[in-house]
């Protein structure tokens, strides 16, 4: 009986978290769309405005986009529970992705007083990946040290070979934050999961999805996450990704010869 009641409770709390998906889901869906127009007219009258009204609408800007973000973040997490998402690799270099993404939270790093590095032991790597969901792990792991590190500290995101596997990309995302408990280390990755930070003015840490899509993203590239404490104070995220190649089409060898 006692085994029983836990398969009819557990079926009951599994009803119920596909309910608050669908519902959660539905939301997102109808959020996308009126953020889009929003975001759209936006950009027309920044390119437009001077002085003061400039860094307003840039604020709304950056607002509306992050808001967007946490959207489909939320609309791939319900993707990849349902049904999986394709990894779409294409050959390219990653250095030039990674340093994009890095580039993009200047303004921010700016605001919070926060020194954002970018460090590449080389000028361009030529490798196959799926750029998508690997600017998404930057945006992510970036969106996650500037939420916790204080002003004056320092985010530094860098590539190099591994030292253990030499044909693995290794990157980093050190920050000089509040750092991560070992016991939240254990379960950082987990959906939903919300680490406690002391010595915070804003205690909530996120919808704890971002970080879930990190690892999921990762091991569809066949790699892996983990993060350790960055030596003097604050957390790293190492990642570690084979260096692969999209086999080239025949045409394309033709075409290249």
């Amino acid at each position: 009986y006692k085994i029983r009641q836990m398969e009819e409770d557990a079926k009951k709390k599994e009803e119920i978290t596909q309910m608050k998906f669908r519902f959660f889901t539905n939301v997102s869906h109808e959020l996308r769309t009126p953020l889009t127009l929003i975001i759209s007219p936006l950009e027309t009258m920044m390119r437009t405005a001077t002085g003061k009204q400039q860094e307003q609408l840039g604020m709304m800007h950056r607002n509306a986009v992050n808001l967007l973000n946490l959207v489909n973040q939320l609309l791939d997490f319900r993707k990849m529970e349902m049904a999986g998402m394709n990894l779409n690799p294409t050959e390219m270099d990653i250095v030039s992705t990674v340093k994009t993404v890095v580039g993009g939270f200047s303004m921010i790093s700016e605001k919070k007083q926060v020194q954002l590095l970018f460090d590449s032991a080389f000028d361009r790597l030529e490798m196959s990946f799926d750029e998508d969901k690997m600017s998404k792990v930057v945006t992510n792991l970036l969106s996650n040290a500037f939420k916790f590190t204080p002003k004056g500290g320092r985010i530094m995101v860098s590539l190099e070979l591994s030292k253990n596997a030499p044909d693995t990309l290794q990157m980093k995302v050190a920050d000089t934050g509040v750092g991560i408990s070992d016991k939240d280390k254990a379960h950082i990755f987990d959906s939903f999961y919300q680490a406690k930070h002391k010595g915070l003015d804003n205690q909530s840490t996120g919808s704890g999805i971002g970080l879930s899509l990190v690892h999921d993203f990762v091991e569809m590239h066949k790699g892996t996450v983990k993060v350790v404490d960055n030596e003097g104070g604050g957390t790293v995220f190492v990642i570690e990704i084979p260096i692969m190649h999209v086999e080239k089409t025949t045409e394309e060898k033709v075409v290249q010869a």
